[in-house]
């Protein structure tokens, strides 16, 4: 059976292609075969079409960014300045020192949501803590 060499981002592109499921471990067969099957797919969903138009569609699906598997915590420097009570105070860039400085416990829990159960709680006048989506 003959052997072929193949370049490093060959393979990468080949193995990208075949969207891997996570922590699933795909030789480069058949990651190679699960790619020429879906585009055999594509192809037979679509006569006429041009391989180098399927290419094209996969190469721009590739490119296509992909949502963040987490969104970005709200500024916590920001959320600090609005609270009079806190906004002189140095060192308060993020959500855990926040709470050091409060001595508001996280138990290893997100600090940012704790400290808002404690905000809500405790110092109700405080602006509340920013929330994102899913919390």
């Amino acid at each position: 059976m003959p052997q072929f060499n193949v370049d490093e981002d060959l393979a990468a592109l080949v193995e990208r292609l075949a969207q891997p499921k996570p922590f699933e471990h795909l030789s480069f067969n058949n990651a190679l075969r699960r790619v020429l099957i879906r585009f055999g797919q594509v192809a037979a969903a679509k006569p006429g079409i041009d391989l180098n138009e399927i290419l094209a569609e996969s190469m721009a699906l590739m490119k296509t960014p992909k949502e963040p598997k987490k969104l970005p915590s709200p500024s916590a420097k920001e959320w600090a300045a609005s609270v009079p009570d806190l906004k002189d105070k140095p060192g308060l860039n993020n959500w855990q020192a926040i709470c050091d400085f409060l001595k508001v416990e996280t138990g290893g829990d997100s600090a940012r949501r704790r400290l808002r159960n404690w905000v809500k709680e405790s110092r109700p006048s405080w602006a509340p803590v920013p929330e994102i989506k899913g919390d």
